[in-house]
C-alpha cells in the first residue's frame, strides 16, 4: 500500500471518530435531560405596543382618514399632518382602505369603525362621551361641534344648516339657538376650549 493512500485512510478514520464523539456527547446530554443549545436568533423581537400606544396610533389613523376625505389633501400632506403613514393606518384600520386598479392604497369613502368622541355640554368643564358607529356618524359630530363653535362667535348659519333630531349614541345633538348658545358659553368658561373633534377621537 502506498504512503499517500495510507495517509488518506488515516484522515478518514479521524473524521469518523470525531463524528462518533460528537454523537456520543449529544446522547449523553439528552440522557441527562439536557437539550442542544439553540442558535441565537439574529432577528430583534417585535415591540409589543401598549394599550396607550395603540390608542394613540388609532387616533392618528382616524385623523389621517379625515384629512384625506374631508380636507382633500394629498397623501403626503395628510400623513405629515396626522403623524402616521397610510400603511400603518391600513394595518390598524384595514376595512377603511382598498387597493385601486393600479394597486395603490386608497381610503374608502366610509368605514364602519366605532369612535369615542368627547363633546361639550351646557356645564363648564363637563363633557359627554359618545360612541359614534362608523365614519358618517363621527363626521356628523365633527360638523355639529364646528357649528357650535361658530355659534359662540354669533354665527348661527352652520347650526341652522345642520339637520334636526340627530341622535348619536342615544344623545340628541342640540340645534336650537338657546341650547347651542348655552353650550358655547359653557365652553368659553371651560379650561378646555373648542378643539378639533377628531383630536379627541379614540377607538371604542
Amino acid at each position: 500500500m502506498s504512503r499517500q493512500h495510507s495517509h488518506s485512510r488515516n484522515r478518514r478514520d479521524v473524521r469518523k471518530k470525531g463524528r462518533r464523539s460528537l454523537r456520543n456527547q449529544s446522547m449523553k446530554a439528552q440522557a441527562r435531560g439536557g437539550r442542544k443549545p439553540r442558535a441565537k436568533s439574529t432577528n430583534e423581537p417585535r415591540r409589543v405596543l401598549s394599550r396607550h400606544d395603540t390608542s394613540r396610533k388609532r387616533k392618528a389613523a382616524f385623523e389621517l382618514l379625515r384629512r384625506r376625505r374631508q380636507d382633500d389633501l394629498t397623501w403626503k400632506s395628510a400623513e405629515e399632518q396626522a403623524g402616521i403613514t397610510r400603511r400603518t393606518a391600513e394595518h390598524l384600520l384595514p376595512r377603511a382602505f382598498f387597493r385601486d386598479e393600479r394597486g395603490r392604497l386608497q381610503a374608502r369613502g366610509y368605514d364602519p369603525y366605532t369612535r369615542k368622541l368627547k363633546i361639550h355640554t351646557t356645564k363648564p368643564g363637563e363633557f359627554r362621551l359618545l360612541r359614534a358607529r362608523g365614519s358618517r356618524k363621527a363626521s356628523l359630530v365633527g360638523t355639529w361641534s364646528n357649528a357650535v363653535k361658530a355659534a359662540g362667535l354669533r354665527n348661527f348659519s352652520l347650526i341652522d344648516a345642520f339637520p334636526r333630531n340627530i341622535f348619536i349614541d342615544g344623545v340628541r345633538l342640540a340645534t336650537s339657538h338657546y341650547e347651542v348658545s348655552r353650550i358655547a358659553a359653557a365652553t368659553a368658561e371651560s379650561e378646555e376650549p373648542f378643539e378639533d373633534i377628531y383630536a379627541l377621537v379614540g377607538a371604542a
